[in-house]
């Protein structure tokens, strides 16, 4: 049993170790906001078009916001056709969401407002890889 025991935790520790996602690799250079009607709840509606929009390749984030029935999408260019996106949206759910009023900015900064003091700095911030241990309670729920 100890045994048992022993080879879970060492798996659930080596499958814990973060991983760099892609939207954390993504430098956004365009956002786009857009009207989505039909939303009918902020969990499920709003929450799932956040979720899976921001994991389409190419996208750093979507922000939804349902009151309001305003999404906000921050994304690479190169690499994200916006009417893709939006053919996206309009297919979930049986056809459920509308998209109006798509208006697109370039966006300026893309890594942040932090300049250098002088000297041979660049300004720019450089980040170890990251280390996550796992929700081991997630984990065995999944297992059972």
């Amino acid at each position: 049993m100890k045994k048992i025991i022993l080879i879970i935790l060492t798996l659930t520790s080596i499958m814990g170790c973060g991983n760099i996602t892609d939207s954390e690799n993504v430098m956004a250079n365009t956002s786009t906001s857009m009207k989505i009607s039909g939303m009918t709840c902020e969990e499920m509606c709003a929450g799932r078009i956040e979720d899976k929009i921001s994991r389409m390749s190419g996208v750093k984030s979507c922000e939804v916001d349902f009151e309001n029935e305003i999404a906000t999408v921050f994304y690479d260019k190169k690499k994200v056709d916006i009417d893709e996106v939006i053919l996206k949206v309009g297919d979930m759910n049986d056809g459920q969401y509308g998209v109006s009023e798509v208006k697109t900015e370039n966006i300026e900064n893309t890594n942040s407002d932090i300049n250098s003091g002088g000297g041979s700095e660049t300004g720019q911030i450089i980040t170890a890889p990251s280390f996550e241990l796992p929700n081991l309670a997630d984990y065995f729920r999944n297992i059972l």
